[in-house]
């Protein structure tokens, strides 16, 4: 087979003869002709020996005239034009290792092949145009595996960019020396436009064809029962297209999902509003496909309270208690540590001085001892621990006051009791007065036994966690997230443990008290609020905060798809059942009755189904596909169709490109 090369080293020879002919005495110069012809054909090829049958010449030449300008055409086209500088700086790079030269040797073999071209094209142009088109083809699959956008706009873009440059080569390679500048700029521009109009012209294309066969394969589909891969991946595509995410971060958001608990977390809820919008769509359509996707939501949604408890127990260290247990099981502990404490602290310990204590109650009641005026229920408080820390004077005028050590931590004990009773009955001014004799009875105790300092210390301590539960709750049920959160850092680490208890633990029963099967629970539990108290008390919470999250995008899906009245759904359920003649009398009844409002609506939902060509199984694929919970086997399909379709259109929009820019040489 004669390669590009030698017919181009074999043409270039021919005219180097028939120069050298034309430039001699003429009668040599037919005689050189005529040996030539002898030895050589019209084309210029050696004839070959004459065999023991006879061929059409003419037809042989022919022949290998097509074949040559075929190949001529194909490597212009694949070249962009310049094949002919091509060939030239080849020459010249061996003119240049073979002391020609560089420049004389490529302007005289860029000029042959430019000369041979035109006539190959002037003698064949069909089949010249054939290779050319054909030529084209290398090119524009080179091209289009980078034409892909990740949108309609972003691959005009890309093909406006990859046309200019097609053009401004194609425009640069056929001007053939004359205005090359101009004719690369001009190709640039008719390239960017063709680049840009060849998308569009081809998803024109593709909707065209869509609205006309999906209607046709439906009907077959529906004769046969038959689920059509190609429209279920088609709409699969287009949500996640919608979504703007790709299929590998919808993998990765249904396998973290996976990893921290929700595995009921879907591939529609990974879409977002896409996926929900399809969710809706599919369950409003009815059938089985409908009734499966319905049936999921429902179950989905009736299990939310559950798992969000859950996550809240997770997050504020719940699980397994409440805050009236743990606020129980630390007074005990308590109660058992002071126990052995106080018992050590009562051996050797010196005699109590109860004065300060006195001194405490007297300030408060001195002035009404003897004067027959009844004080409140404080003043009686105080008197009754006066009488149990100092007798009366007696005859001889001596106060004789406690000192046992036993008696007058009793005596302390007892008080605190009372600031309990009266802090739980909202008797804050009793408690603040007792609170006084409290301190005092405990700096007596201390002054008088340095191990009751020790113990008393451990006892507020840990009465201080106690006290955590409840601040804890509080900050639950209100206060400035600004307040709370300084509060709950200033806090060591046993008293935040509890204060989490404290606060989860009223997270719970206010989502206890809600009833409802199809509230949000997750909702209330993502205000602005909760969100900056939880990024500061939740063990972990990017744990919580992405659980939160996805519980409140798996409710909006279910309640894109069931929320509402249902009796627009339970309509359109029964015209999808019905056939198309009780339709047609169900549009002739609305049109009797001048229901025209009706009447188009009715229309719509006979032709709805037809035009897009889905049928119950199709829709079955579709459902099943958002419904599921690995990306890969889901997506597969879609995603390979998908990259197949967009191949063979970025393909088509490749072809298209090059008849525009052939224009520029007109």
């Amino acid at each position: 087979m004669v390669t590009l090369e030698e017919l181009i080293a074999e043409l270039i020879a021919e005219r180097d003869r028939r120069a050298a002919a034309q430039g001699s005495d003429p009668m040599a110069a037919l005689k050189n002709e005529a040996a030539r012809r002898k030895s050589h054909d019209a084309m210029g090829f050696p004839v070959q020996p004459v065999g023991g049958s006879s061929t059409n010449s003419a037809a042989v030449d022919e022949l290998r005239g097509k074949g040559r300008s075929l190949i001529a055409g194909a490597a212009k086209g694949t070249s962009f034009g310049m094949i002919d500088e091509i060939m030239g700086a080849l020459a010249g790079l061996r003119g240049t290792v073979g002391g020609k030269g560089f420049s004389p040797e490529y302007r005289r073999v860029r000029d042959a092949v430019r000369a041979d071209m035109d006539n190959l094209q002037q003698e064949n142009p069909g089949t010249f145009l054939t290779g050319n088109i054909a030529g084209t083809v290398v090119p524009a699959l080179m091209a289009a595996r980078l034409a892909q956008g990740a949108s309609k706009l972003g691959t005009m873009g890309r093909g406006g960019a990859i046309g200019a440059v097609e053009g401004a080569l194609h425009g640069g390679g056929n001007a053939d020396g004359r205005g090359v500048a101009r004719q690369a700029r001009v190709g640039a521009l008719i390239g960017a436009v063709g680049g840009i109009a060849a998308p569009a012209i081809v998803g024109a294309s593709g909707a065209v064809k869509n609205a006309l066969q999906d209607p046709v394969t439906g009907v077959v589909d529906s004769l046969v029962g038959r689920a059509n891969q190609g429209k279920a991946g088609r709409a699969i595509n287009k949500a996640v297209r919608s979504s703007g995410r790709s299929p590998s971060d919808i993998a990765d958001e249904i396998r973290k999902a996976i990893q921290q608990g929700q595995p009921q977390y879907r591939i529609m809820d990974a879409l977002g509003v896409a996926g929900q919008r399809q969710a809706s769509g599919l369950a409003r359509a009815g059938g089985d496909a409908g009734t499966e996707i319905t049936e999921f939501l429902s179950r989905r949604q009736m299990g939310q309270g559950e798992r969000v408890g859950s996550f809240v127990e997770d997050a504020f260290g719940v699980r397994g208690t409440t805050a009236a247990q743990t606020r129980s099981g630390l007074t005990q502990a308590r109660g058992d540590a002071a126990d052995i404490a106080y018992d050590a602290a009562r051996s050797g310990a010196a005699p109590v001085d109860v004065r300060g204590a006195l001194g405490v109650i007297d300030a408060r009641i001195g002035g009404m001892q003897g004067s027959g005026v009844a004080g409140d229920g404080i003043d009686g408080k105080l008197a009754g621990y006066r009488s149990r820390l100092a007798a009366q004077p007696g005859p001889d005028g001596v106060s004789r006051e406690l000192s046992d050590f036993d008696r007058v931590l009793s005596v302390k004990q007892s008080v605190q009791d009372d600031i309990g009773a009266a802090v739980r009955a909202g008797r804050n001014n009793e408690a603040r007065e007792l609170g006084k004799l409290s301190s005092e009875l405990d700096a007596a105790l201390e002054g008088a036994s340095d191990a009751y300092r020790a113990a008393n210390d451990g006892f507020r301590e840990v009465s201080r966690v106690i006290g955590s539960v409840d601040e804890g709750a509080a900050m639950s049920r209100g206060g400035r997230a600004g307040d709370n959160v300084p509060a709950f850092n200033a806090m060591n680490p046993d008293m935040q443990g509890a204060a989490r208890v404290g606060y989860g633990d009223d997270l719970l029963r206010r989502m206890e008290a809600n009833t409802s099967p199809t509230s949000n629970r997750a909702k209330p539990l993502t205000s602005e609020k909760r969100d900056a108290e939880a990024a500061a008390m939740a063990i972990d919470p990017r744990l919580y905060a992405d659980r939160l999250a996805r519980e409140n995008e798996m409710w909006s899906t279910q309640n894109r798809a069931l929320g509402g009245s249902r009796t627009a759904d339970n309509l359109a359920d029964q015209d999808a059942a019905s056939n198309m003649a009780s339709g047609a009398l169900g549009v002739a009844r609305s049109a009797g009755n001048m229901q025209f409002g009706d009447v188009a609506a009715k229309i719509g939902g006979m032709l709805g189904p037809l035009a897009r060509g889905q049928t119950d199984q199709t829709r079955q694929l579709i459902v099943r596909a958002l419904m599921s919970d690995d990306p890969v086997a889901a997506l597969g399909p879609s995603i390979r169709q998908a990259l197949s379709t967009a191949r063979g259109r970025r393909l088509i929009e490749a072809l298209l490109r090059q008849p525009m820019r052939e224009s520029a040489d007109r």
